[in-house]
């Protein structure tokens, strides 16, 4: 079973930022899955929130903000005092320090009312760093997006978020046209025969946010691909060998 670090090893410092990725490679992590939007300069940044007052010194919607000011928020310092100064990451910045032979997760978030083509703008940034055919894969609550990915790049891993309400999820890929490399799922609605369903279909099964011991010991019974987790080094010994 895979140990997927959540928006970095969030649980040891501040979600989504270089430090967080660094100590996740620190902990020994198989990946990261981490959120990605569009600065209101048009830039792919690694954030999860469409507002920015949670996690950093500013206010507003992140989609209003240019790069320029974004880099002027503190990232760090609503987590702790250490890591104050932590700044907000561009994607191509985030690709710098996380090791190809690692999963990563970009997940991709749009409002509802966003059309702003993403999509293109991850799928080129990862053609011009030669991570299309690696372990990367997009994921998405909003599954316009992962059709979009499909045509722009069907080199490219997809995977398609949940978190439940859905019956029949295998009819739901085959009408949609989805082609998936993986089903992202919420922890507390993962049932064994779904899990198993996945695998019969060659479909890969990563669950969040999984941060108990004991759910993941069932998590790996019911033969899961990976669990995201804010603290990878919990798991070590669930890793598959």
């Amino acid at each position: 079973m895979k140990i997927i670090a959540h928006r970095g090893a969030s649980g040891y410092a501040p979600e989504n930022t270089r430090v967080s990725i660094l100590k996740g490679l620190e902990l020994g992590c198989d990946g990261f899955e981490v959120d990605v939007q569009l600065a209101g300069s048009g830039e792919v940044v690694v954030f999860h929130d469409f507002t920015l007052e949670r996690t950093t010194s500013g206010k507003g919607f992140l989609r209003d903000i240019n790069l320029y000011d974004l880099k002027k928020l503190d990232l760090g310092s609503w987590f702790s005092e250490e890591f104050k100064g932590e700044k907000i990451m561009t994607l191509e910045e985030l690709l710098k320090i996380v090791p190809e032979n690692k999963i990563l997760n970009i997940e991709i978030k749009v409002r509802h009312d966003e059309m702003n083509k993403i999509e293109g703008k991850v799928v080129e940034i990862l053609k011009r760093a030669g991570r299309v055919e690696g372990d990367v894969i997009i994921s998405s609550f909003n599954h316009r997006i992962i059709k979009e990915i499909n045509k722009l790049e069907p080199k490219l891993k997809t995977g398609l978020l949940l978190t439940a309400g859905f019956m029949d999820i295998e009819n739901y890929i085959k009408l949609n046209n989805l082609k998936i490399y993986s089903l992202h799922f919420y922890g507390e609605f993962t049932g064994r025969k779904m899990v198993e369903k996945m695998n019969e279909m060659g479909i890969k099964t990563y669950i969040w946010t999984v941060n108990s011991v004991e759910e993941a010991k069932i998590l790996k019974d019911f033969g899961v691909t990976g669990i995201i987790t804010n603290f990878p080094d919990k798991f070590r010994d669930l890793r598959e060998v």
